[in-house]
């Protein structure tokens, strides 16, 4: 992630960056670098603001194929919104037909009341947490029949036990998705036509250099989705 410094005279294109560099696993730092190249079929582009995914704390970390020297930052924004609570937004969002708060104090008794209210499980689990713990009992949620998808990002020493009779008895289909790139035209085409209102997800803003504090708040998850904003 980074933003232009200064700017050239003759096509008013930057020379210079200001981004967010690691050339290791926690160690970064603010530093200047040149404006990339671009080729006849590249399109430079200039970032107003960028998301800061779970993905950047794995690589924070030295987790999840990262590679160094390290720029990250894979959200491209140009619109930062208003905070609102989490439930509250899912239900606005109308992401599903009901919904359930899990108590970070009495998760497994949220957890098993599902289970209660539900017996037969459901046609389509997914799991984004990114929480090992999570992924393992995901599998008694599904129901005969029924399919478990995979899409959180765990830690790469993460290790889950799942016992096979049950997948073989209730015949689950288990997938994984790694990206969904083919399907950015089919949500932009969503949110241009308000099908899809994301106003509200982004709830906490920082600026480059408060990168260490960001961390820290998404390592204890205090913000529903962040952003980093530029000048």
């Amino acid at each position: 992630m980074g933003s232009a410094t200064d700017s050239s005279a003759h096509s008013g294109v930057p020379r210079r960056m200001k981004a967010l560099q690691y050339s290791k696993p926690e160690d970064f730092a603010v530093v200047e670098i040149d404006v990339p190249s671009v080729g006849e079929e590249d399109v430079l582009v200039k970032i107003e603001a960028c998301g800061v995914c779970g993905t950047d704390l794995h690589y924070h970390k030295g987790e999840f194929m990262a590679k160094y020297p390290l720029i990250p930052g894979h959200e491209a924004l140009t619109i930062a919104s208003k905070p609102g609570p989490k439930l509250n937004l899912a239900k606005r969002l109308n992401l599903a037909d009901s919904f359930v708060a899990i108590s970070d104090t009495d998760a497994k008794g949220d957890m098993d009341a599902l289970r209660q209210a539900n017996p037969h499980g459901f046609d389509l689990v997914i799991e984004a947490t990114g929480a090992p713990s999570v992924l393992e009992q995901s599998i008694f949620y599904v129901r005969k029949g029924g399919t478990l998808v995979v899409y959180g990002v765990y830690d790469d020493a993460a290790k889950i036990a799942w016992p096979p009779m049950r997948i073989w008895t209730y015949e689950i289909t288990i997938l994984s998705s790694f990206c969904s790139t083919l399907k950015f035209p089919v949500v932009m085409e969503y949110i241009r036509t308000k099908k899809l209102d994301v106003r509200g997800i982004v709830t906490k803003t920082y600026r480059i250099e408060e990168w260490a504090e960001c961390l820290e708040a998404l390592e204890k998850q205090q913000f529903v989705k962040a952003a980093i904003v530029f000048d």
